[in-house]
């Protein structure tokens, strides 16, 4: 089987859902705007990807992977599951697990899989990265910075190739020149680090941050009590703010609060006709109008009016009318 897709967007949903095999759940951290660009490539049991970001970001991986394990190399400025990601870290998510990356300014992050079908048909291949040389999740720790930036040089080569002409997939030959050449990097890479698994709490607080994401997901636009968030995640307070506090750098009220102001915007930017900031602010649970308008300002750079304006197509500087409620 051979694949190649790209998706380049402004919306962080529609970015997040062009990861396959996992649900994702990001969300702009900084600057009044976001884009984001996500490549996906399979060559017959091997799999890259590149995702990019434009601006500080908070991503978290739910733990619906599918069939293989995935290896992730993170730009500088990252960290995964709340830890710094060194430049010759490999960060593992196995099958059936999740992880949180929050990035302080734009970022990549640029990834492979080897399908189990490719390891167990073909042992001679003797690949790294298998099943057995990872048995918990953690980080590949590359010795050699060469290998890491052969591997680097090759991946964004072949991705950017694909981009100008993918029409290089309809040949079997240059299909099997690729795979080759994937493979050779990958086994270069593997051989020139070890692994090291991360500590037992990582992975509770992954689960912990994941089924937070999953409520917050689950109830919508609604707003939850702090008591109904810790039941439903099955974890105490102070444990909760401690797990979103260090993945995300926020405070779970805080981080919960950023997430309503980026629903506001994309509810004011592609309004419906009966769409008002007052109906958008009081559906969000921002029950004062001027912290709500005062707070999206500090966030965006313009009033929640003035988006609103721009996506109706309507002329002039807003004013107080704008927040009117719905007749």
């Amino acid at each position: 089987m051979h694949l190649y897709r790209r998706t380049t967007t402004t919306s962080e949903e529609e970015l997040g859902q062009a990861v396959p095999g996992a649900t994702c759940q990001l969300v702009a951290d900084s600057g009044p705007s976001f884009s984001g660009r996500f490549r996906y490539l399979v060559l017959d049991g091997v799999v890259l990807t590149r995702l990019e970001v434009d601006q500080a970001s908070i991503l978290t991986l739910s733990e619906r992977i599918r069939d293989f394990s995935i290896w992730h190399l993170f730009s500088s400025q990252c960290s995964v599951n709340g830890n710094h990601a060194d430049g010759d870290d490999l960060a593992m998510v196995r099958q059936g697990d999740g992880a949180t990356m929050r990035s302080a300014t734009a970022a990549h992050i640029q990834s492979f899989a080897l399908q189990p079908t490719l390891l167990a048909e073909a042992p001679e291949l003797d690949l790294p990265f298998g099943p057995s040389t990872a048995p918990r999740a953690g980080r590949w720790r590359v010795a050699s910075s060469a290998a890491r930036q052969r591997f680097v040089a090759q991946h964004q080569a072949i991705l950017r190739q694909l981009d100008e002409q993918p029409e290089l997939l309809e040949s079997q030959a240059t299909r099997t020149a690729l795979r080759n050449s994937v493979l050779e990097a990958i086994a270069r890479l593997g051989e020139a680090g070890a692994f090291q698994p991360d500590r037992v709490s990582v992975g509770r607080h992954t689960r912990i941050m994941v089924r937070f994401e999953e409520v917050v997901e689950e109830t919508g636009d609604e707003p939850l009590s702090m008591l109904e968030i810790c039941r439903r995640t099955g974890t105490s307070r102070r444990l909760l703010e401690s797990v979103v506090q260090h993945r995300t750098g926020k405070p779970p009220w805080g981080y919960l609060r950023w997430r309503r102001l980026w629903r506001a915007r994309a509810l004011l930017s592609r309004p419906s006709e009966d769409t008002t900031v007052t109906e958008v602010a009081y559906r969000l649970g921002f029950w004062h109008l001027g912290r709500f308008a005062t707070a999206y300002a500090a966030t965006f750079g313009e009033r929640p009016s003035l988006t609103l304006a721009r996506a109706t197509g309507r002329i002039g500087r807003p004013g107080p009318a704008d927040f009117r409620t719905k007749d």
